[in-house]
């Protein structure tokens, strides 16, 4: 029987998936999940990713880049991904999937005290002026529902960027999670309840990492199996609390 047990084996490593000498994750400027400090990526979703490289002993390299160039060299290198990437039905086909990693419900938020900005759902908030991400999903998001750019639209090259223009009363909605916007108007020194959330945004989709087509299948099922074990034994809600009470 010896001979079969070697013959498994061989069989086994050469069907077995190449591991890359080194593995390269994408993902943009998103406090409190991925931002830069001190010149090292840094965030909710950075930590974790991180640990699931330890845990499957990969050499991966995480880079913050614009949303757009992020999501785009996910798509032209097999050995890659992007992260925290919002998993919706246009992109489904696009990427393998490995979560949910840590993510949170967005919605629209307006600076607190404004009644004049007062909208309860979609259609009335076309009468005022919203603040995305290019190349976000929340930009198509919206373009489906009707919204305009040099109408009720606006463009910036991070979630984050417009909140200035929101506290000097020029951006009349921010979108996003409450985590995300508490942060965000934090890093702009502003009291983190000056924004209020008005109403939930449906159907966008929980964050995940999202990998390139060719990456090698038994890797990304390793890896989702190892956020599994992160998740029931407590360390992503761990992650979520060490960074939103720093």
């Amino acid at each position: 029987m010896r001979w079969w047990w070697w013959f498994t084996c061989f069989s086994s490593a050469l069907w077995a998936e190449p591991v890359p000498d080194e593995i390269r994750f994408y993902t943009e400027h998103l406090p409190p999940y991925s931002y830069m400090t001190d010149d090292t990526v840094d965030g909710i979703n950075v930590e974790l990713i991180r640990l699931l490289c330890q845990r499957t002993e990969l050499n991966c390299r995480i880079e913050l880049l614009p949303w757009r160039r992020a999501f785009d060299n996910a798509q032209q290198q097999p050995y890659s991904g992007v992260f925290s990437t919002s998993r919706t039905e246009e992109r489904e086909s696009l990427f393998q999937w490995v979560g949910p990693i840590a993510s949170d419900w967005g919605y629209l938020f307006r600076l607190k005290g404004r009644n004049d900005v007062n909208p309860t759902n979609l259609e009335e908030a076309k009468a005022y002026r919203l603040a995305v991400a290019r190349g976000d999903v929340y930009e198509s998001y919206f373009k489906r529902h009707g919204f305009e750019y040099g109408v009720n639209m606006l463009d910036f090259t991070t979630k984050p960027e417009p909140v200035p223009l929101f506290l000097a009363k020029r951006v009349d909605l921010l979108v996003g999670s409450p985590r995300s916007v508490r942060s965000w108007l934090q890093q702009y020194g502003a009291p983190e309840d000056s924004a209020e959330a008005l109403f939930k945004l449906r159907n966008v989709g929980d964050n995940y990492l999202a990998l390139h087509p060719a990456f090698p299948t038994e890797l990304a099922a390793r890896l989702q199996q190892e956020l599994e074990l992160l998740r029931e034994q407590g360390v992503i809600q761990a992650l979520i609390e060490q960074y939103t009470h720093q």
